[in-house]
């Protein structure tokens, strides 16, 4: 198999504030202008039509937290029925798609924030668990971290204790899954070159 035809996902996941998004969108510009074919990919743009519905109908209800009518049995059976057929068909054709088609895929946030994510919010969702095991592997799958301070300063929204909570979330879903952690306290070169080094043996491996 020809280099050019050798695809890889690449998944970059962690704290709010902690940069994934804006060291996602870095790393597939300074991939692709290395002479690299990356597709890129937002996680977050398939879940956000049901929790925009979701947002309203709360509101509708009364709800002052939206967080608070997820947590509802039926909410819960709802989302599982969007993952199962909206979701998760989207998310894993378009991967597939895009490596048919030659690309690489750098994903901006993947299962494993949304996994973070409904368990921070106390939200039961039954299909969760079945996902890591039936969507598409990552070759490589990166989970972002940063300091305490930085993250309060980058999310002023967020608490002390929201920020110490996700930060445990993270760091036993990394240690689950296999994810390997950067932290973005270092500088932007530093986080960027190995990135890069991991990609390029990534690629060298990929089949």
């Amino acid at each position: 198999m020809s280099e050019t035809s050798k695809t890889i996902l690449v998944t970059l996941s962690g704290t709010h504030g902690s940069g994934k998004s804006t060291n996602a969108g870095k790393c597939y510009f300074l991939l692709n202008a290395s002479g690299k074919k990356f597709s890129y990919l937002r996680h977050q743009d398939i879940l956000d039509p049901f929790g925009f519905v979701l947002r309203r109908t709360a509101r509708i209800l009364g709800f002052k937290n939206p967080t608070d009518l997820e947590r509802t049995k039926p909410l819960g059976v709802l989302w599982s029925i969007y993952i199962l057929f909206v979701y998760f068909p989207i998310l894993a054709v378009g991967i597939k798609l895009r490596q048919t088609l030659g690309y690489s895929v750098v994903s901006d946030r993947y299962v494993y924030d949304m996994l973070v994510g409904f368990s921070g919010d106390g939200v039961s969702v039954p299909v969760t668990g079945l996902l890591p095991r039936v969507l598409p592997h990552p070759d490589l799958s990166f989970v972002f971290d940063a300091d305490e301070s930085r993250i309060l300063a980058a999310r002023p929204e967020h608490t002390p204790d929201f920020v110490r909570m996700e930060k445990k979330l993270y760091k036993e879903t990394a240690e689950r899954f296999g994810l390997e952690k950067v932290s973005t306290d270092d500088p932007p070169a530093v986080v960027w070159s190995r990135l890069f080094k991991e990609i390029d043996s990534a690629l060298d491996r990929s089949p």
